[in-house]
């Protein structure tokens, strides 16, 4: 049964059998910013991949990867986890296994940005890249969960959990259609909006198939205290997008993304040819009709 409270917690889940469960509207709200600047800073970045070679390329799709997996996708999940509250119950969290899951995403991410890179028009290609960047974003959710230490027992609804990995497929299709199809500002910023609800939409719909029951007796959580992550986390993500982002826009090179993009598509276009009679005359042809 799902259940509604006000005065700034909006409730995920409370069963009669489990702890009751709910969310800080801070955190959701910092999750949802951290998911919107990093879907922003992956698409600039991507912008560029296709327009670059050699080294270049390679760290154009490692800024993207790190701006969607690390930015985007994992900073978004572990400041919307932080915010999560069970009732009685002292969270903690493993730190080996949430930076595992950091690798994760950053991983799946940039294995994906680097196939549909190589395989632009493929329609082929992007469903296997989003079906196992998708696959790999539900992993990480899940083995991110297996870091949450909460002194109790920790179950899911399975038909929630298949929803959030569908909607994680879903979201990683979106991300890599979206990354190099988008050129001008305008188009970037929704995207980035589009990108951001679902890659949110997944992690709140995978938080609602979470159900907490307490152990039995008073037991000792181990693990690191969240609350002391998440200005640490807070604070490295969104400087290491800036300085993406920043470069990106061209604070470091002679121009920015959208104009290497405008630029590319120019320069693309076939000139049109002109007419053998409209010509100006060489000197050779009028040499010999003189």
């Amino acid at each position: 049964m799902i259940s509604g409270r006000f005065k700034g917690e909006h409730v995920i889940v409370a069963q009669a059998v489990h702890q009751h469960a709910s969310q800080d509207v801070l955190f959701v709200v910092v999750s949802i910013g951290l998911a919107v600047v990093g879907s922003f800073a992956a698409l600039v970045s991507a912008i560029r991949i296709p327009l670059s070679q050699g080294a270049a390329r390679i760290r154009w799709t490692l800024a993207a990867a790190l701006s969607l997996g690390g930015g985007a996708i994992w900073s978004m999940h572990f400041i919307g986890m932080i915010g999560y509250r069970v009732d009685g119950l002292d969270l903690r969290y493993g730190l080996p296994l949430t930076g595992v899951s950091l690798l994760i995403a950053v991983a799946v991410s940039a294995l994906g940005l680097t196939l549909v890179a190589r395989h632009q028009q493929s329609i082929g290609w992007l469903a296997l890249s989003g079906v196992v960047s998708g696959l790999g974003i539900a992993a990480m959710h899940y083995t991110g969960m297996a870091a949450m230490h909460v002194g109790g027992i920790v179950t899911y609804r399975h038909g929630i959990v298949v929803l959030s990995v569908l909607i994680a497929v879903a979201a990683a299709l979106a991300a890599l259609w979206i990354a190099f199809r988008v050129r001008t500002g305008r188009h970037v910023v929704a995207a980035s909006l589009v990108m951001a609800a679902a890659v949110s939409g997944m992690h709140y719909t995978a938080m609602a198939a979470t159900q907490v029951q307490a152990g039995a007796g008073e037991q000792e959580t181990a693990g690191t205290d969240p609350i002391s992550l998440a200005p640490i986390v807070c604070v490295i993500a969104f400087s290491v997008l800036a300085v993406v982002i920043f470069a990106a826009m061209g604070g470091v090179t002679e121009s920015g993304s959208f104009t290497v993009a405008r630029e590319s598509s120019r320069h693309r276009r076939p000139a049109s040819p002109v007419p053998v009679w409209s010509r100006p005359p060489t000197s050779e042809s009028q040499t010999r009709s003189s």
